[in-house]
């Protein structure tokens, strides 16, 4: 019986080399999958994903901070007019429904330097309605919640639950969407 060459020590050592490159590989790949935390899509009726983000004073606040509570959770971009435009929105909102149990947290990615500068007083005083407005510069709650359009409002419900998704300014001035809104609210203090 004929055999074919012997492979080298040295193509044999190669070959060792490659295969637990790849074994190293797919280890490390698995570490790393493991120490993520994988998150589905944030879509109504999934629990919203939890995170931690410094308000304008640099105070952090949890998003389960305002589990009991009717939460809107806005995201927008002060380098648009996205603020200026739903500042108004928020305002009645948090008028009407604020002593009742509603909450809007706002995250906020995109500061001007000079609406950043003196601990975030331009912002506060153009864009404040009472809402905590959060800040995102590393838009990790963004990707986190998949955020593609600003603004982009969430509706959770006491329970933490996602309950609506809207995106765009039209739908936050919508006479339903307050309709439904106020229905959330008022059912919490049944």
């Amino acid at each position: 019986m004929a055999r074919g060459p012997s492979r080298s020590p040295a193509r044999r050592w190669a070959v060792a080399s490659v295969a637990t490159m790849f074994l190293l590989a797919g280890a490390a790949r698995t570490a790393v999958a493991a120490e993520l935390e994988i998150i589905g899509p944030v879509e109504v009726g999934t629990t919203a994903p939890d995170f931690t983000l410094p308000d304008t004073a640099g105070a952090p606040v949890r998003l389960s901070d305002f589990a009991g509570k009717a939460i809107l959770l806005t995201f927008w971009s002060c380098y648009t007019d996205t603020c200026f435009t739903t500042v108004k929105v928020f305002e009645d909102l948090l008028a009407k429904l604020g002593p009742l149990g509603l909450v809007a947290p706002t995250v906020c990615e995109e500061i001007p330097p000079g609406l950043a500068a003196d601990n975030y007083a331009g912002l506060l005083q153009r864009c404040s309605t009472g809402q905590k407005i959060l800040v995102d510069a590393q838009r990790e709650v963004r990707g986190r919640y998949r955020v593609r359009q600003l603004p982009t409002s969430v509706l959770i419900g006491p329970d933490l639950k996602v309950l609506e998704i809207v995106r765009g300014v039209p739908p936050l001035r919508d006479p339903a969407f307050h309709e439904r809104v106020e229905k959330l609210v008022r059912s919490l203090s049944r």
